[in-house]
């Protein structure tokens, strides 16, 4: 077995890697057969341990016995470690194994950990896993990959990442804020939405956050960016900053507005309902918002009945 716990093998894969991808053991047939091959491991070439090892893809029996037998958690090709094609593949049970003899969580591959890969997919399982493992739960990087992922991404997996982010506490720098700069970036965005030019007003906001994380408004505008950049937007982005928004003032109905903006998008027309119900709370009597509430309110009955036929 240390023949194969150490090996290189074809496609710049170690026999751990192969072990990770799902569904191929079904391929392979029956498990008696794989057992006499490792009888037989000496015996072996490269090519068919190669194989052999890819067949067996996601078995997770056969990730504890390498590493049992002290394969190497973290070997490093082009795809990454085993956690960044686990993460990749949606394999949690595989994750959850490889974060039991302590892979490392925090490797990079191309400025990429497994976390940034388990939320390119949706992966809410891989995510959590990662995240209670110490993985970083915020972060530019973060933004990053839920910029990637697709548009109808999961608001499940958002939820997970925000669960774990920790509340939010007003800046306490000795060096004063740059109003006059932060005026300016403002000024750019509020430009660049008006000619509907939403990923330099989204640029533009952002270099704002950077020199004052504590404005709410500037999330809420960065949210609104957000929907219209991309085709069918990025609603996991927009919800995002409509939390952050809420957190700095939760008593402003226009984070509540953009928060059910996002979730409508997103298909959760449950979350826009009582999101907009919030802001008729905070602006009794306004029509924008009760019209809106109407529309989504109709979308969660078609949406109830679509499941339940």
């Amino acid at each position: 077995l240390s023949i194969l716990s150490s090996v290189n093998i074809i496609s710049d894969r170690s026999p751990l890697h192969c072990t990770v991808v799902p569904h191929a053991e079904d391929k392979l047939g029956s498990q008696g057969f794989g057992k006499e091959m490792y009888c037989r491991q000496n015996c072996l070439s490269t090519y068919v341990i190669t194989t052999w090892f890819f067949l067996y893809s996601g078995y997770c029996e056969m990730v504890k016995l390498l590493l049992a037998r002290g394969a190497c958690t973290d070997p490093v090709t082009c795809c990454g470690t085993p956690l960044h094609i686990a993460a990749t593949e949606g394999q949690d049970l595989a994750m959850k194994i490889l974060l039991g003899h302590n892979a490392d969580y925090k490797k990079m591959i191309n400025g990429m950990t497994p976390l940034y890969f388990a939320i390119n997919v949706s992966s809410v399982k891989c995510a959590k896993l990662l995240i209670q493992a110490g993985g970083v739960a915020n972060g530019d990087f973060i933004l990053t990959a839920l910029a990637d992922a697709p548009s109808n991404g999961s608001a499940e997996c958002l939820n997970c990442l925000l669960g774990f982010g920790g509340e939010w506490h007003a800046r306490n720098d000795e060096e004063p804020v740059d109003r006059k700069k932060v005026a300016e970036l403002k000024s750019q965005g509020s430009k660049a939405v008006a000619r509907k030019d939403f990923l330099s007003a989204a640029e533009a906001y952002s270099m704002a956050l950077e020199l004052d994380p504590d404005d709410a408004t500037l999330f809420s505008n960065r949210s609104l960016c957000w929907l219209h950049i991309g085709k069918g937007g990025k609603p996991l982005l927009s919800l995002l900053d409509a939390y952050e928004c809420k957190k700095r003032r939760p008593d402003w109905s226009k984070a509540f507005y953009r928060e059910s903006k996002a979730l409508a998008l997103l298909k959760d027309y449950k979350g826009a309902c009582d999101a907009l119900l919030n802001v008729l709370k905070m602006d009794p009597g306004n029509a924008e918002i009760e019209d809106g509430l109407r529309k989504a309110m109709e979308s969660l009955k078609v949406s109830q009945s679509t499941k339940a036929q």
